[in-house]
């Protein structure tokens, strides 16, 4: 059976370990300011696809919720009120709406 014997460190061995151990430094580069949020978000996004969940009665309205032409919805840019009709009619597929279709966005004209 082999006994080890534990040697002293000294200060050279705990650098040496030390330096081993951390990741190398990055360089700094300089940038320019970051830019707020608010003014790199577009202002006016139309839409270009809805996902169009039909009602099952005749007598219920439909729900339109903008997606891209995938079918995929933006929860973080759905507004509080869209965002809980999206779920409310995803919840109720086959109770009240019909599985969602995704159609074309009707641009709006401007004058």
């Amino acid at each position: 059976m082999i006994q080890l014997r534990p040697t002293p460190l000294t200060a050279d061995d705990l650098t040496r370990t030390h330096a081993a151990a951390a990741p190398p430094l990055l360089p700094v580069l300089e940038s320019q300011p970051p830019t707020p949020v608010a003014d790199a978000l577009p202002t006016e996004v139309q839409p270009t696809h809805l996902l169009h969940f039909e009602p099952l009665v005749a007598q219920s309205a439909g729900l339109d919720i903008p997606c891209d032409p995938e079918g995929h919805v933006g929860l973080d840019a759905l507004g509080d009120k869209a965002r809980n009709d999206y779920f409310f009619a995803r919840a109720l597929i086959g109770c009240l709406f019909a599985r969602p279709t995704v159609k074309q966005a009707m641009p709006l004209m401007r004058a």
